[in-house]
């Protein structure tokens, strides 16, 4: 368990470099957005479910 959680702030460190990465080009994610990478960084699904739900957000937009 402890390791998940270091495992989970390293992903949560590199989601947030990601975002301010991105908002200094003028672009910012939804919290919708921000929640499925985390999911995905940590494990919680496969990849292609990540794409399949990555591809409905960017058609709803």
């Amino acid at each position: 368990m402890i390791q998940m959680r270091r495992f989970s702030k390293r992903n949560k460190a590199a989601l947030l470099y990601a975002r301010s990465s991105l908002a200094i080009e003028g672009i910012h994610l939804t919290a919708r957005e921000n929640q499925l990478l985390l999911e995905r960084s940590n494990g919680r699904m496969k990849n292609s479910e990540f794409l399949a739900r990555a591809v409905k957000i960017a058609k709803n937009v």
